[in-house]
């Protein structure tokens, strides 16, 4: 068996009073957009807010140069 846990850290100006009352309801109407800490099947994904399974600078880089060449292709570059 593996586990899956995902934390979020609810001491953030995002989420500031709204995980006083219902932390779960903050979780859900607060929308916080980092995670701090995700382990899925046993493997980290996330640690202290990084991503570990990714290298990304080297993924945002891929992500650029598609995007030039997407708008060179449509004659906007």
């Amino acid at each position: 068996k593996a586990a899956d846990i995902v934390a979020f850290d609810l001491d953030t100006l995002g989420m500031a009073g709204a995980a006083v009352h219902d932390p779960v309801a903050a979780l859900l109407f607060c929308a916080p957009h980092s995670v701090n800490f995700a382990m899925v099947n046993g493997r980290v994904l996330v640690q202290d807010g990084h991503l570990q399974s990714l290298e990304l600078p080297g993924l945002i880089e891929r992500h650029n140069q598609a995007a030039r060449g997407l708008l060179q292709r449509a004659g906007l570059a």
